[in-house]
């Protein structure tokens, strides 16, 4: 599996549910994302319904892999989610070792995996075996040191998966802790299936330059898709050599309002969708996008209206 372009916005808890998704493709266009995927969806003690991934995967546009990503420990129960999520429409299914939240890994999912790698294996394994479309893994770089890291990767591959995204992190580090593209570099080096690199490329510059240090084949964007919605239009307007235009105050308020109804119209509750409209503009104070200065005062709101007003981008 290949998206074209190489450049995957990530599953993010919290935020790409279908309306994120389909708002960040109809904002970039199809032509500059190559593959999106749902949030993890926890595969507990029985296979989640075709309905339910159905709902979560959304709808689907051509030209862009849209994908399932599962996240559990037990590979028979994974493979059946696995087929449903085929079934469901999903292009690919991945699945999650990554996460790094402490109830997930108290319950041994996500990133719990990176220390039982034989665990991980017979989930992958089993997977491939039973899913009639291709299946993928995210990893961090390891547990509390990165020395299993090229083991998991050897056993991601050697069990059949498609593509491999690494998270330049370990499951101890903060997101505001730098990440360690050298361990995106050893994984890329140690497989023959395409490698995604993913941790802070969240910007122009940090793209490409993720691009040269590590050869990884892409690279799986997130937070840098709510710092910046227009990152993927903005690299592929660059690789043409066009500077995409910045965007004025009325158009980061039409974004929020479009983002905000969509959810809405998803089936999220006011509290819900004001929620991640808070998210996504603290993504944005972060990219300078929004007044920093202005933002904790904005967060204090309980209004989508007062809260774009205390902003400054719509009159008060």
């Amino acid at each position: 599996m290949r998206p074209d372009p190489p450049l995957y916005l990530a599953p993010m808890e919290g935020v790409t549910d279908p309306s994120f998704r389909a708002l960040s493709i109809e904002t970039n266009g199809a032509d500059s994302i190559g593959a999106v995927c749902t949030e993890f969806l926890r595969v507990s003690g029985v296979p989640l319904p075709e309905d339910y991934l159905r709902s979560e995967l959304g709808q689907t546009v051509d030209g862009v892999l849209h994908g399932i990503q599962l996240m559990g420990n037990k590979a028979d129960i994974m493979a059946e989610t696995a087929i449903r999520a085929a079934s469901a429409g999903a292009a690919f299914v991945d699945l999650n070792f990554g996460c790094p939240a402490p109830k997930v890994y108290q319950h041994r999912a996500g990133s719990a995996l990176l220390d039982q790698p034989q665990l991980l294996e017979e989930i992958v394994t089993a997977c491939v075996q039973a899913c009639p479309v291709p299946v993928t893994a995210k990893i961090r770089a390891g547990g509390t040191e990165p020395s299993g890291l090229v083991d998991v990767c050897k056993r991601v591959e050697d069990s059949g998966a498609v593509m491999l995204t690494v998270h330049a992190r370990l499951r101890t580090d903060r997101y505001t802790d730098p990440p360690n593209w050298d361990w995106i570099t050893a994984a890329k080096q140690s497989v023959n299936i395409p490698v995604y690199g993913n941790g802070n490329a969240d910007s122009l510059d940090n793209i490409a330059m993720m691009l040269e240090r590590t050869g990884c084949d892409g690279i799986m964007i997130g937070r840098g898709a709510l710092q910046d919605p227009l990152l993927f239009r903005r690299w592929a307007d660059h690789l043409q050599g066009i500077k995409t235009p910045d965007w004025s105050d009325a158009q980061i308020t039409l974004w929020l309002r479009e983002y905000h109804r969509r959810m809405l119209v998803g089936g999220a509750k006011t509290h819900q969708a004001l929620g991640r409209i808070k998210h996504a503009i603290k993504a944005l104070g972060q990219s300078g996008k929004v007044s920093a200065e202005k933002l904790p005062f904005a967060l204090r709101e309980h209004d989508l209206d007062d809260l774009l007003a205390r902003l400054g981008l719509i009159a008060n």
